[in-house]
């Protein structure tokens, strides 16, 4: 039998390759009589050496040899499979194993040969070392490491993963095979994380090994759970973390509760909170031109989480603040169409004591809404008090400043602000009939205001005081009836020109016992609501005025003026009714004998101002009263007077010149006028609150006879004299006043431009 040449299986190994799957893709499936011939001195059925020869083919070319089967299961694609040196000791043992096999002339001898070099086969095959182990989990793959030994097996491969396997996990080597291996939960450990809130797994996937296999162990390694995080200042988060010794710890910087105190607690992401801050005393540090103040906290704490494990944390927190005493005031002012303006109050000074007044601003702005504001650092307090009205709508607030300063001391001071309003534009009428000037004794008269019309001179003692008004061109000035009262003379004269008047008045005032109506001072008003919601923010109009009284049980009792009549009868007191919120200041004073004028300024709840004025007439019983006790003729008292009886027939011996002293009670502040011509004296008596008025009337003629001694109907008596309850130096007054001084200077006089008077 002739030998088939065969293709002889060459594999060129270089470093780290490794022998490809097709390798022995071209050796010959059909091998019969190829080779292992045997020579003709053997018999052809020798069976120990047909047997080698046969197993030696097996092992080489049959379709389900063991080396065939090796290189069945390596990978298609070229990548590596088996090690370098098991696929290298694999070819060799084949190499030698084909030169036995194609050998020709095989004799007995060479049985032993064939035997080995297929044991040897069946031992390289059994010995391939696979080239990689991986395990993949998800999108997770990881090489398992280890070393083969000389035998061609590892004793160990070893892998980890870096998260949860999802399932059974399995080891693939890089010949295609699959090894399952087996969670070992007995080694499972789990332990608190290097962030709190968090923890750490591990756990381990086996396959002990096999005589034809390594052992295989895959750790899987994860955390699980969030960490959780302390707020701290400027939204920041503090992680608490494990320090090299592995205790938690947390470090960072917190603000000031309230500017002055460490915080009690840190709220934590999981909705749980740190507490038991244990913080040191302030300490004041200068940086970079700025003072912080710090409080620190060394203590270690104890945190719960939801669950109520514990767990301990050191704790290195600093709670600063930067160092802050400014503070300012603003004025805010707001009109009454809603628009705003708001100015600093410059004159404000934390560190001074005492009044600022602001500049004065304009009078028509008075009725819009004012407020004070403060602004500071965390290290000062401003307290603006509840705002207050006063004269023309002055508003003032009443502000204490606290501050602690760079180094901790303590300071407190006080001020009022005030924001004060022009005067009212002064309003002037009928300047034509503006005198030229009023002279006393010959001398301007104190005070002199062309277009102020009302005098008053306060004698100093019994001296005279002669008046005259100073008439400018075209004017004409006319003397009205003197009007007294006990201790004061009151003279008018009436101005006028081109239709135009106006009346200047001089009061002369002689020391006297204070009349009734001069010591009348009624009690301060009083609010008597202040509860009732105002209809709208900004009304500065109270809700009533009117009177308290007590009534027959000694109950105060208020009563509303009912109409434009504002008396108050006796016993009574002025009042009134604001809303809610409001602010009333009320100034009174009188205005003349018993009526009172009241300026009331309401500061809105808004903070606008309204300015209202009511004028009262206090009622008494002495001050009501207007009537004479008796008039003298010529310094002789009127027989038969009766103060009910107001018209009188009177003689005297020369109707053209007498004189007429009224007498009244001059305790009750009741005052006089007497207006005499030829032929008649009319006296007007006028009570001190202006209300009652009483009309005398005395018919003159000339006595028949001569004025006889004693006291007969129609006749003047002799009996007092002409200085009666008023005085000398009023009786001289009076007769001079009304223009008919003869009884004293024996003449009339006229002055310039108009009447003078003496008083």
């Amino acid at each position: 039998m002739t030998p088939t040449m065969k293709k002889t299986l060459a594999v060129t190994l270089a470093a780290a390759s490794v022998l490809p799957a097709t390798a022995m893709a071209d050796t010959p499936k059909d091998n019969t009589n190829q080779s292992c011939s045997t020579p003709d001195s053997i018999d052809a059925g020798n069976t120990t050496l047909s047997a080698a020869c046969s197993t030696l083919d097996t092992l080489l070319h049959s379709q389900d040899s063991t080396v065939k089967t090796v290189y069945d299961k390596a990978k298609p694609d070229g990548q590596t499979a088996y090690t370098a040196d098991s696929a290298r000791k694999l070819v060799e043992a084949y190499n030698r194993a084909e030169l036995l096999w194609q050998k020709t002339g095989i004799t007995t001898d060479d049985v032993d040969d064939m035997n080995k070099a297929a044991s040897d086969l069946k031992v390289q095959a059994a010995n391939m070392t696979v080239a990689t182990w991986t395990v993949t989990d998800g999108d997770q793959t990881s090489t398992l490491s280890g070393t083969p030994d000389s035998g061609g097996t590892g004793r160990e491969y070893t892998g980890t993963l870096a998260h949860k396997p999802t399932g059974d996990l399995h080891v693939d080597g890089s010949d295609g095979s699959k090894i399952n291996l087996t969670h070992d939960t007995a080694r499972d450990t789990q332990a608190p994380g290097t962030l709190y809130g968090q923890t750490d797994h591990t756990a381990r996937y086996v396959a002990a090994p096999t005589a034809n296999r390594p052992g295989f162990t895959v750790t899987a390694e994860w955390t699980d759970g969030e960490a959780v995080t302390a707020k701290l200042a400027d939204g920041k988060k503090g992680d608490i973390k494990k320090d090299d010794s592995g205790d938690y710890q947390l470090g960072g910087a917190v603000g000031l509760v309230d500017g002055d105190y460490g915080p009690d607690h840190l709220d934590l992401t999981d909705g749980t909170q740190l507490t038991g801050m244990d913080w040191s005393d302030k300490t004041y540090t200068e940086e970079n031109g700025s003072v912080f103040i710090r409080r620190f906290a060394t203590n270690t704490v104890t945190v719960k989480d939801k669950n109520g494990k514990e767990t301990k944390v050191k704790l290195n927190l600093t709670a600063q603040r930067t160092q802050d005493s400014t503070a300012k005031l603003t004025l805010t002012y707001t009109d009454k169409d809603g628009k705003q303006q708001t100015r600093d109050v410059t004159g404000y000074d934390k560190d001074k004591d005492g009044p600022v007044t602001l500049d004065k601003l304009p009078y028509g702005e008075m009725g819009d809404a004012f407020s004070l504001s403060a602004s500071t650092g965390t290290d000062a307090t401003v307290t603006v008090g509840r705002q207050s009205v006063g004269d023309n709508g002055s508003r003032s607030w009443s502000v204490t400043t606290t501050y602690t300063d760079e180094k901790g001391g303590q300071h407190t001071h006080t001020m009022q602000v005030t924001l004060p309003f022009e005067q009212p534009a002064r309003q002037v009428t009928n300047t034509d009939a503006r005198l030229a000037g009023l002279l006393v004794n010959g001398q301007p008269i104190a005070g002199w205001d062309a277009d102020t019309l009302d005098y008053t001179i306060t004698a100093k003692g019994d001296e005279p005081y002669k008046v005259s008004p100073q008439a400018a061109d075209g004017q004409t000035v006319a003397a009205s009836d003197v009007t007294q009262g006990a201790g004061t003379t009151r003279q008018e004269w009436t101005v006028s020109k081109n239709g135009q008047t106006r009346v200047y008045s001089v009061t002369v005032i002689r020391k006297h016992e204070p009349t009734a109506a001069e010591r009348f001072d009624p009690a301060d008003p009083t609010d008597q609501d202040g509860k009732t919601p105002a209809p709208d923010p900004s009304t500065t109009d109270v809700e009533s005025y009117g009177y308290t009284i007590k009534d027959k049980d000694g109950k105060t009792q208020y009563k509303p003026f009912a109409t434009d009549d504002h008396t108050i009868p006796e016993g009574g007191v002025f009042a009134y009714q604001s809303y809610q919120n409001q602010v009333v200041t009320v100034k009174g004073g009188r205005v003349s004998g018993m009526t009172w004028r009241y300026t009331l300024t309401v500061l809105s709840p808004d903070n606008h101002v309204g300015v209202h004025t009511v004028d009262v007439t206090y009622l008494t019983a002495a001050t009501h009263k207007a009537e004479l006790t008796g008039i003298r003729f010529d310094g002789k008292n009127l027989d038969g007077f009766d103060p009910a009886r107001h018209e009188y027939a009177v003689q005297v011996s020369d109707p053209a010149r007498y004189t007429v002293m009224p007498v009244f009670d001059q305790s009750t502040g009741m005052t006089v006028s007497t207006h005499k011509t030829d032929g008649k004296a009319v006296v007007t008596v006028t009570s001190a609150d202006g209300l009652t008025k009483t009309v005398y009337t005395f018919n003159v003629s000339q006595a028949p006879l001569p004025i006889l001694s004693g006291t007969q109907a129609g006749h003047l008596a002799q009996t007092g004299t002409v200085v009666g309850a008023i005085g000398v130096a009023v009786a001289v007054l009076v007769a001079v006043l009304a223009g008919c001084a003869a009884w004293l200077v024996g003449r009339r006089r006229k002055g310039e431009g108009g009447k003078d008077i003496v008083a």
